[in-house]
């Protein structure tokens, strides 16, 4: 259980927290099915957290230990009460592989999500992005906790809400057959912008230098058009690539707006 509670609390870290590196990879199959991959590399985090904390300091919270765990979501979906069985279904057949070395400012973490179909995948978006209520739920299973003797307690992050969490909740992605659309939800974003919590985090992130945050669609067929002209079409024009930063994100959002049609 100690195992499980240190896994959602880095979870947490990468939810919660200025991720440096967001790289989200679609892929769509001919018979609707496909996989939902997000890779977060948040090594430079470790790299400000030693200019704060001694070497004493990290190793009495158990931060000085290597970690290269990969677990099955099905194994920790069923304790998040607050999921519906149909979320819970569609969750279930992910997995997570989380790496940190503070020794050498390894912090990694990739989710993968396969669906079955298109309906699937837009309910399994929905899912992932409910963070007002899977957030607090992590925040329940990891960082509210007291750190135990294998549980480090000082996981950047853990168990505190900053507002970057939410920020794919600005975006509604819809799929259907022949197209791929990112929009804006203008509520939700206006709401984002309003929390104080997020402007904080803003200062921080604008501290940290480039943050990248990537898309790549991968599809079953030639791209017809992209309504955004920032996007990379591969030679084969069956993947297209849309690269961002947060801070842009956060300031002009239509930027990574975007509607592929196949």
């Amino acid at each position: 259980m100690k195992k499980f509670k240190l896994l959602w609390a880095c979870l947490i870290a990468v939810l919660f927290t200025a991720c440096i590196q967001i790289e989200e990879e679609v892929e769509i199959r001919e018979d609707g099915s496909g996989n939902m991959a997000v890779r977060t590399d948040m090594g430079q985090l470790f790299e400000m957290l030693k200019g704060f904390a001694s070497a004493e300091d990290l190793q009495k919270d158990g931060l000085e230990k290597a970690m290269d765990t990969t677990i099955l979501m099905k194994d920790l979906v069923d304790t998040v009460q607050e999921l519906s069985a149909e979320k819970k279904a569609l969750l279930r057949e992910g997995k997570m592989q989380i790496q940190m070395n503070m020794k050498e400012n390894l912090f990694k973490m990739k989710m993968d999500y396969p669906f079955k179909n298109l309906g699937d995948a837009n309910k399994l978006y929905n899912a992932m992005n409910e963070m007002g209520m899977m957030g607090n739920s992590l925040k329940n299973l990891g960082g509210a906790q007291q750190p135990g003797p294998d549980q480090p307690g000082m996981i950047p992050g853990g168990g505190t809400g900053t507002g970057i969490e939410k920020i794919s909740s600005m975006y509604d992605i819809k799929f259907s057959n022949g197209e791929y659309s990112r929009t804006l939800n203008k509520a939700r974003y206006d709401s984002l912008m309003a929390d104080p919590k997020l402007q904080e985090s803003k200062g921080m992130l604008g501290m940290m230098g480039d943050m990248s945050m990537n898309l790549t669609i991968k599809l079953p067929r030639k791209v017809k058009s992209v309504s955004n002209t920032a996007a990379v079409i591969s030679s084969d024009k069956k993947t297209v690539t849309l690269k961002g930063d947060m801070i842009a994100a956060l300031d002009s959002p239509k930027n990574m707006e975007i509607i592929i049609r196949y």
